[in-house]
């Protein structure tokens, strides 16, 4: 099966022949990890190699999505940005399907390039729906995924004019101000090898005589019991619902919102939405000029068109929590000075940023699931309760799992799967 999807394979040629991966390894007894074979990487080490001998890699099932002098032109860009920026510059044009090395993750694939080529520099990437992902590594420059103001990709023929968005793209890189070059956001890494469909352990269930332990226990027990839960609510109150996260030890910490409900009223959302704009439209007024400030505005924007159009229509109540998200993704910008704010909960994106990547598997689906974007409190609870954390909207037929309804929100994940969210967004609001 080609990695990429049908619009492209009509562009190009009969691909490669599929490599037959060899069978895997014997386990062993040893607790230990198992190493991860040659050809589990081997899409890296081509990559990396083919990097060392020329900065524009384009992979054989996309190869007629950059012509000749495309290709030119993208090497001229890359070779005048290095110059300027003063470290190596590489392009790489690559499908990168869910069952990749990265998952699907375009920033893990980079950062695992990275790992290959051991060298630092800027990283751009399209991938097989031409959406860009940069990573900048001792870079000095701000760089980012999304970039305000660049050309609109065609969703309709996203391979149009590649080359033209490449080079401009680097073109940006190349003209904007020299800063303090900073590590990029790091992204969580897939499993290990041999781990991919490793199933959580299931909990411990509680076993034994109930009614002789409390007759041993006798009344010091209930006491004891009595002063924990008692001390517990205490400390749950004087908490509240909501606690800073913060993926970067040296960033501002963004709120989360663990208490967030998972089936909330149009009510609760019109309220929600209206106060986390309003939060974000006073912090843009005196933020000066950050960097993620264009993420953040870009943000601001999508969130209040959606919020304009959803809040009078109670069956769009799934684009009342994209404008939610969109704000609290803008202020996640501005607080940590970035254009690529880590994700929302994907169990429910109302929650707040993501702090960890955790295998989970919801409902319809069949195996172990997928490693997904959790917030602390969600990481932190067991298997099992997180099906009563998941996002439900009401629908025709009753309520249903965010995940579930088709559109917009399902095909991006709420930014899960990529840092395209708010330019999928202007796409799906019809905003040039």
């Amino acid at each position: 099966m080609s990695l990429v999807p049908a619009s492209l394979r009509a562009l190009c040629a009969p691909a490669l022949a599929a490599a037959v991966l060899a069978p895997a390894a014997p386990a062993v007894a040893s607790p230990a990890r198992d190493p991860i074979p040659a050809y589990a990487t081997r899409r890296l080490e081509r990559v990396a190699g083919a990097l060392a001998k020329d900065p524009l890699f384009v992979d054989p099932d996309m190869a007629a999505a950059l012509d000749r002098a495309d290709r030119a032109r993208v090497r001229a860009a890359i070779g005048a940005a290095a110059r300027q920026i003063g470290t190596p510059v590489f392009v790489v044009v690559i499908p990168n399907p869910a069952e990749s090395e990265s998952e699907g993750h375009d920033g893990a694939f980079l950062s695992l390039l990275h790992d290959r080529t051991h060298r630092d520099g800027l990283y751009l990437m399209a991938n097989s729906h031409a959406w860009f992902n940069a990573v900048g590594y001792g870079v000095p420059r701000e760089v980012s995924s999304y970039e305000e103001g660049e050309a609109k990709r065609d969703s309709k023929h996203p391979f149009n004019g590649l080359a033209g968005r490449l080079v401009a793209r680097l073109d940006l890189y190349r003209n904007r101000p020299a800063t303090t070059p900073r590590e990029p956001y790091a992204p969580s890494r897939p499993d290990a090898f041999g781990e991919e469909n490793r199933w959580e352990p299931a909990e411990a269930e509680i076993t034994g005589p109930l009614l002789t332990g409390l007759l041993l226990a006798g009344p010091f027990g209930a006491l004891a019991l009595y002063g924990l839960g008692a001390g517990g609510l205490f400390l749950w109150r004087r908490r509240g619902t909501r606690g800073p996260v913060s993926l970067d030890k040296n960033a501002t910490p963004v709120e989360s919102h663990p208490g967030a409900p998972a089936r909330p009223s149009v009510k609760w959302l019109v309220r929600t939405g209206a106060k986390e704009l309003e939060r974000l439209r006073l912090m843009l007024s005196e933020a000066g000029d950050p960097p993620g400030r264009g993420f953040a505005v870009t943000a601001y924007d999508a969130a209040k068109i959606l919020y304009d159009d959803a809040a009078a229509d109670p069956d769009r109540a799934l684009d009342l929590v994209g404008a939610i998200v969109l704000a609290r993704q803008g202020l996640g910008a501005i607080a940590q000075k970035t254009a690529s704010p880590p994700p929302p909960c994907f169990v429910n994106p109302l929650h707040g940023p993501s702090a960890h990547r955790r295998q989970v598997r919801l409902d319809g689906e069949t195996g172990p699931g997928r490693r997904r974007p959790l917030c602390a409190a969600c990481n932190a609870r067991p298997v099992a309760a997180l099906a009563r954390q998941v996002l439900e909207v009401s629908g025709p037929d009753g309520p249903r799992p965010h995940h579930a309804v088709p559109g917009v929100w399902q095909d991006t994940a709420f930014g899960a799967d990529g840092n395209d969210l708010v330019p999928r967004v202007l796409e799906y609001l019809g905003v040039e």
